[in-house]
């Protein structure tokens, strides 16, 4: 995965709910962290060094979000919102989660298609 970051330095964003779905995680345990400040430091950090970007939040992700969650009945909220942004900003998704495979309005890969796995 790094190698496939360094091949597409400056070109990788994130969807804008990432960070918050993120929270969320910690919040409810899923995740244990146990320095949250520094492990948000070295996020960010991380994220100016792969030179990763988001977008900012738009009202029309949420329109799509509610329209794939009603069509895929398997999304859950925040995957819906994710590709929302992959449909509206024409982008392809690069998840290890196949499920995004499943929704025809979205470009999708398998990162192991970029690194020779």
């Amino acid at each position: 995965m790094i190698g496939l970051l360094d091949r597409l330095l400056g070109e990788v964003k994130i969807s804008p709910y990432s960070l918050i779905e993120l929270n969320l995680l910690l919040k409810s345990g899923e995740i244990v962290v146990k320095n949250i400040i520094a492990f948000y430091d070295i996020l960010s950090e991380l994220l100016k060094y792969r030179r990763i970007g988001t977008f900012p939040t738009k009202p029309e992700y949420h329109r799509e979000a509610f329209k794939l969650r009603e069509k895929y009945k398997f999304l859950t909220y925040f995957d819906s919102l994710h590709a929302a942004v992959g449909i509206i900003e024409n982008l392809e998704m690069v998840s290890y989660d196949g499920r995004y495979a499943e929704i025809i309005e979205l470009k999708y890969s398998n990162p192991d298609n970029y690194t020779g796995r």
